[in-house]
């Protein structure tokens, strides 16, 4: 009778495991796919920048002058270095999605900002 209950518990526990692996491979399916609605440069891309590359990357930052983050140019321009380096999901999501309306260029060449 022991063995049935232990057996049973070590059934269940698996089964449990099963199904929250299961479950964040379809969230990560679904945080993989582009965000189709259009990114706001200001609103959504640059808050990622000032939180990861401030203060080197902005405005009296060592790296301002090379590569500034406040203006979508760079960012389009630096694309793969960037996102090698945000590594957070949604954070790279949320970028890729920006590059990929953008990859023929911005509107007119003109900032977004």
């Amino acid at each position: 009778m022991k063995w049935l209950l232990l057996s049973c518990l070590v059934l269940l526990i698996a089964l449990q495991i099963l199904s929250v692996k299961k479950t964040k491979a379809i969230n990560l399916a679904k945080r993989t796919t582009l965000i189709t609605d259009t990114i706001n440069f200001t609103k959504q891309v640059q808050p990622i920048f000032v939180k990861n590359c401030s203060p080197c990357h902005f405005t009296g930052g060592k790296m301002y002058a090379r590569m500034p983050f406040d203006q979508d140019t760079t960012i389009i321009k630096h694309q793969a270095g960037i996102l090698r380096r945000i590594k957070k999901p949604e954070e790279n999501l949320i970028l890729k999605s920006f590059l990929e309306q953008n990859k023929n260029g911005l509107p007119d060449d003109k900032p977004l900002h």
